[in-house]
């Protein structure tokens, strides 16, 4: 079975395109290629096995892990005849692709990544394809998707490592909170992620960003959440639980004091804004 809703979806500031995305329950030895693309391709196994050959090497690939190919090499892949892969993938080219890809980890160096939750990685990607098809700004909805892929891949960092800056420490905070928004993710993890203490993330995150960890992620909550309310007819509760709240009374309070409005009352407006034009 091949499922490829989306291609060539586009994120803002011409900085990242998703080219496709999709899934495939592979027949015994199916394999592609070889082909080159212009472009990152990243798949992720959630079942069976197979192998990646390129450049006169190969890497065997199984459940739980995942495989990188490079813009411009030539490879090939093929399912294992006994217990074929069912795979789905992800591609993204443009500015920041290299930088997204470098940040969790991937570059020719280590092409096969095994991930620390398969189920959590399964459920970003099938809710990337159908969100990208029930929204209609689609593209925000696979760029999103992609984020949240690569921040589950991205390798434990070392929390004595050295960061070379305060802009450098804000955007690794930020892509890491852009990537895991949709889940009940706390301050002291990012913290850890980014490689500074609680106190420290605080403290350069007021002066690279001009608020605190806790406000920038109740503000990418809050951006999400009007894309939602704007784009699909889903409940609060249904929302809340898009955006990593509990409730739809959560999300109703924390979006008044960040809009000064209701859910409700900003859906409203916004159909009625449509309904003009």
């Amino acid at each position: 079975m091949r499922n490829t809703p989306g291609t060539a979806c586009y994120a803002a500031d011409d900085e990242l395109y998703i080219c496709q995305f999709g899934e495939e329950r592979c027949r015994p030895r199916h394999g592609f290629g070889p082909a080159q693309r212009d472009h990152y391709l990243i798949h992720f196994v959630v079942s069976g096995r197979g192998a990646l050959y390129s450049g006169g090497q190969s890497w065997p690939v199984e459940a739980g892990q995942g495989f990188l190919i490079l813009p411009g090499e030539e490879t090939y892949y093929e399912a294992d005849a006994r217990d074929p892969w069912h795979y789905a993938w992800v591609g993204c080219r443009g500015a920041q692709a290299e930088k997204l890809t470098r940040m969790a980890g991937l570059d020719a160096r280590l092409r096969v990544f095994t991930v620390q939750d398969a189920e959590a990685v399964w459920q970003v990607l099938t809710s990337m394809r159908q969100e990208a098809r029930a929204l209609r700004l689609s593209q925000l909805a696979a760029a999103g998707g992609l984020l949240r892929f690569l921040a589950l891949i991205a390798p434990v960092q070392d929390p004595h490592m050295v960061v070379p800056s305060g802009r450098a420490c804000c955007d690794k905070a930020l892509w890491y909170m852009e990537g895991r928004y949709d889940r009940p993710i706390s301050i002291q993890e990012t913290a850890d992620f980014v490689g500074l203490s609680r106190s420290q993330l605080y403290r350069v995150m007021m002066a690279e960003c001009g608020c605190s960890p806790k406000e920038m992620l109740l503000r990418i909550r809050m951006r999400h959440a009007e894309q939602l309310l704007t784009d699909t007819s889903l409940t609060l509760e249904e929302i809340a639980h898009r955006i990593g709240l509990q409730t739809g009374a959560q999300l109703g309070a924390a979006f008044k004091a960040a809009r000064g409005v209701t859910p409700g009352a900003y859906r409203q407006k916004r159909k009625s804004k449509e309904g003009n034009a």
